[in-house]
């Protein structure tokens, strides 16, 4: 039974072959998320144990490029305290016909009176996922609009919020892996993965 569940993200250098291969075929790796900003990849991630994913940051951590240096630059951690709202009938096909689309994590820093936050961001249309995280920010959200404009909507509204203290966008500008399903450079599927809908949260 998995006890543990969590959002990475990944700062790497250019040469990105050896933790992709790792990455992808992974198994703690569920979902797997090219991103612009401060770092290069989100990850959705799935222990047993604390001991299991220490294991595992170790060994991503120790991953060197050809020249000896290491591959990966910084890992940040999240655990996932509680799925508020989540993509139920969402797969690779709804990805791949959304790559004309603006999509978005954003990070957000609530401190204090999440509930005007959480029934926002329920509410609306072009939120995919809620999670209440643990760690350098109270909340992650994945949004999935038709333009810029919608999202920009959405983020003017969050910033009226006087609770919110930081927000942070991170553009994916790719879907390498989800929901243990592997895409290639083209955004066919390479290798399918069994998909166990209830252990994933993104």
């Amino acid at each position: 039974m998995i006890i543990l569940n969590a959002v990475v993200y990944i700062h790497n250098w250019g040469d990105k072959t050896e933790l992709i291969k790792v990455l992808k075929y992974n198994n703690h790796v569920s979902s797997l998320f090219h991103i612009m900003g401060r770092f290069s990849y989100l990850l959705d991630v799935n222990f047993d144990n604390k001991d299991q994913f220490e294991n595992w940051i170790d060994h991503i951590k120790n991953l060197k490029l050809s020249s000896g240096v290491p591959s990966v630059i910084s890992v940040e951690t999240q655990k996932i305290i509680e799925v508020i709202k989540k993509k139920d009938d969402f797969d690779l096909g709804d990805y791949k016909s959304a790559a004309e689309k603006s999509h978005f994590f954003v990070s957000i820093d609530n401190p204090h009176h999440d509930q005007k936050l959480i029934s926002t961001l329920k509410s609306s249309n072009i939120t995919q996922t809620l999670l209440h995280i643990q760690g350098s920010s109270s909340y992650i959200t994945e949004v999935i609009s038709e333009n810029y404009e919608e999202y920009r909507k959405l983020l003017m509204e969050l910033k009226n919020l006087t609770s919110i203290s930081h927000i942070e966008t991170q553009e994916v500008i790719s879907v390498i892996k989800y929901r243990n399903k592997i895409l290639d450079e083209s955004g066919n599927l390479v290798a399918p993965g069994e998909d166990t809908r209830e252990l994933y949260s993104l």
